[in-house]
């Protein structure tokens, strides 16, 4: 049974084409996940099926992506991404802490987005090659690094003022005071 179309015709047409570019349409999947993925923010399940359908793959061949990759979204993420890095040298530089007080503080756990979708929270072990300014956090696309407690509470009141008036953190926190 073909998913609803959720895709825009262009969206579509754009994944059709890309699997023709395939000796083997399934190929496409994670391409086609990808460019659905840029059109409506995140991958709802129908929208899943849709692009599986578009290239002739099975839906839990999707899913299978979806799970292992975590540059596709299966849930919205909040319009404020910050990424707690895990690494040694941020771990043992205070990560564990950092990721605790940025959780209480913005009351969401690792893997959450708030309820209002300001902030998503993750703490990952990939490194972002700031081991010399641990721990660090990215924002975005930004870098706040040599988050020390103090630095930490200035972040979790960007994050904050960010949240209630709809817009971005503005990198106050960025680097915890210490020098260059």
């Amino acid at each position: 049974m073909m998913a609803p179309n959720l895709l825009s015709d262009a969206t579509r047409d754009r994944i059709r084409a890309l699997a023709e570019r395939y000796p083997t349409r399934r190929t496409a999947l994670l391409p086609a996940l990808k460019l659905a993925q840029a059109e409506i923010g995140y991958l709802p399940s129908d929208v899943i099926a849709e692009a599986a359908d578009l290239v002739g793959a099975p839906h839990s061949a999707a899913w299978e992506l979806v799970a292992f990759y975590t540059m596709l979204l299966a849930e919205p993420e909040g319009r404020t991404r910050v990424v707690v890095c895990g690494q040694l040298p941020c771990a043992l530089r205070g990560a564990d802490r950092l990721v605790r007080e940025l959780s209480a503080g913005l009351g969401i756990e690792p893997g959450q987005t708030s309820a209002d979708r300001s902030v998503t929270l993750e703490y990952t072990t990939e490194c972002f090659g700031a081991c010399h300014r641990a721990p660090m956090a990215r924002v975005n696309a930004e870098y706040y690094e040599n988050l020390d407690e103090a630095a930490t509470q200035r972040l979790l009141a960007e994050l904050k003022a960010a949240g209630q008036d709809r817009g971005h953190v503005n990198g106050d926190a960025r680097d915890g005071g210490s020098t260059r």
